[in-house]
């Protein structure tokens, strides 16, 4: 299946104290460690929403051939806002099967991870799937691209599991241990703690 990948980068990082999306991690910015759990499992259609720190952002990303949009009220709307724009602008340009929502701060998120999502996708004929810890849902969820209208036309409350609960969608689940899916850098903490989880990794080993 064809599938976008979409970053959601809008945020305005103030539990960090610093723009987040821009910090290093191996020596290179957080976003481009994100963008890169997509193009390292070939999805290679990038749909980038951004508002706080958007032009550097934008520079960070400048290799991958994405398309940047803006949430202009980062200040005033959450994280679904900036999922509504980005699929608004995938359904736009057409020919995708589906979408994976990733916030830009959770560069952790195994590549197979993805793969494996779409494998479910195309076998249970499900709308959405999510990596499960078997209990708990994590990231990113991988939408069918039947439900980007309705979502992107959704009002009401919850965000996106408000959305999901008007469709009565059918939603499957990837089991996975694999910490990545759920460490999203919100805090100094969460920063040190996604490094040490990919440099753990990167030796062979594994993190929590």
């Amino acid at each position: 299946m064809k599938t976008a990948g979409l970053i959601t980068a809008a945020g305005q990082s103030l539990r960090m104290g610093a723009a987040k999306m821009l910090l290093p991690i191996d020596g290179k910015p957080m976003i481009a460690r994100t963008a890169d759990v997509f193009l390292r499992s070939g999805v290679t259609d990038l749909f980038v929403v951004v508002g706080r720190e958007g032009d550097a952002v934008i520079s960070a990303l400048a290799e991958t051939n994405a398309r940047f949009l803006w949430n202009r009220d980062f200040e005033t709307t959450d994280m679904f806002a900036s999922i509504q724009i980005g699929l608004a602008a995938i359904r736009r340009e057409g020919g995708f099967d589906g979408a994976f929502l990733l916030p830009g701060d959770m560069p952790a998120v195994p590549p197979d991870v993805l793969l494996r999502l779409m494998a479910e996708m195309e076998t249970g004929h499900w709308d959405a799937v999510f990596p499960s810890t078997g209990t708990r849902r994590l990231h990113p969820p991988l939408v069918r691209a039947d439900c980007f209208g309705a979502i992107v036309d959704y009002r009401g409350e919850d965000g996106l599991r408000g959305a999901f609960r008007s469709m009565d969608v059918r939603i499957g689940y990837v089991l996975t241990p694999e910490a990545g899916c759920d460490i999203d850098v919100d805090t100094p903490a969460d920063y040190e703690r996604v490094q040490r989880h990919l440099s753990a990794r990167g030796k062979g080993g594994t993190a929590t």
